[in-house]
């Protein structure tokens, strides 16, 4: 079935938003200067059975995993996504890279995003983890990416210590007073010396040994020591939901059957489906006609 006006939008707290209005990508000029846009939907989003979802705030965590390529992100993004039972073990390598370059390089190009359950002393958390590129040429995906979170999993090689974008990142999460949690991986190798990288964190960054977490992402060696610090460290995001609803888009992206994507933070405010919100770039109207939850999967929910 052909609709006509409709693109869709993906709101991250993490949440995905199809809606209804005049902006497009396909542009067709008319006499009133609007645009146009056909979109083929490939399933019903008219379910009557969804679920409302408001989880307590103060047991929300939004953060991103950052480092310089190759020291191990994406790895420590899979063994997050086992232990929360968000994905099987041994489901496949590097879960959120899915992009064709992703598979073929074995390096991140694009933010992924994911919301974790988590339980933690009996009660239940939800972590919304964004994996970062390293390489500097997609710096910008990581600067995006940390305008949503309220901390960071700095990831250190435990072989090749401080790289450069191990300093870019540290101080790009220093500037935005965001929480910064260190952890040298790859302690399970048998040139690894995280005693040396420690006292370059410490020389550069004048973090403390204490702080120092030191795993081996692809062993599974004390990650469960980062889901801790995650929930501890990280302080949960200043929402107040009785307020109109207010987002930052950080990431988005076409579909050919579903049209314009777009990854939203959930700043303030609450959304439901058939909800009508407005772009302060457009000043356009738009009617939310979903939200989905990525964990990793899409999961549809009727209010968030």
């Amino acid at each position: 079935m052909m609709r006509k006006n409709q693109i869709y939008c993906l709101f991250s707290s993490r949440i995905k938003c199809a809606l209804r209005g005049n902006s497009s990508w396909r542009r067709k000029r008319s006499s009133r200067g609007l645009d146009g846009l056909n979109v083929q939907r490939c399933y019903s989003t008219e379910s009557t059975d969804l679920k409302e979802y408001k989880f307590p705030i103060e047991r929300i965590r939004n953060f991103s995993i950052v480092a310089h390529v190759d020291h191990g992100k994406s790895t420590l993004a899979d063994r997050l996504l086992e232990m929360t039972g968000a994905i099987r073990t041994n489901s496949g390598a590097q879960v959120l890279d899915k992009l064709q370059v992703e598979k073929e390089r074995g390096i991140t190009v694009k933010a992924q995003t994911v919301s974790l359950k988590y339980n933690y002393k009996g009660e239940e958390y939800m972590l919304n983890l964004i994996d970062t590129p390293g390489h500097v040429d997609f710096a910008s995906e990581v600067h995006r990416s940390l305008s949503a979170c309220q901390g960071v999993i700095l990831v250190v090689d435990a072989n090749d210590g401080v790289q450069a974008q191990t300093v870019a990142n540290f101080y790009l999460a220093f500037g935005k007073d965001l929480v910064i949690i260190p952890t040298i991986n790859k302690i399970d190798l048998k040139n690894a010396n995280p005693e040396r990288v420690v006292k370059e964190l410490h020389s550069l960054f004048d973090i403390e040994e204490k702080d120092v977490i030191k795993i081996s992402a692809k062993m599974g060696l004390n990650v469960d020591k980062v889901l801790e610090a995650v929930v501890e460290k990280i302080p949960p995001p200043q929402v107040d939901r009785d307020k109109p609803f207010r987002g930052l888009i950080f990431d988005s992206w076409y579909d050919k059957y579903r049209g314009a994507i777009s990854l939203i933070y959930l700043a303030e405010g609450s959304l439901s489906t058939k909800q009508h919100i407005i772009s302060i770039h457009t000043g356009k109207s738009y009617e939310i006609k979903e939200l989905i939850i990525l964990r990793p999967e899409e999961e549809h929910v009727k209010t968030l």
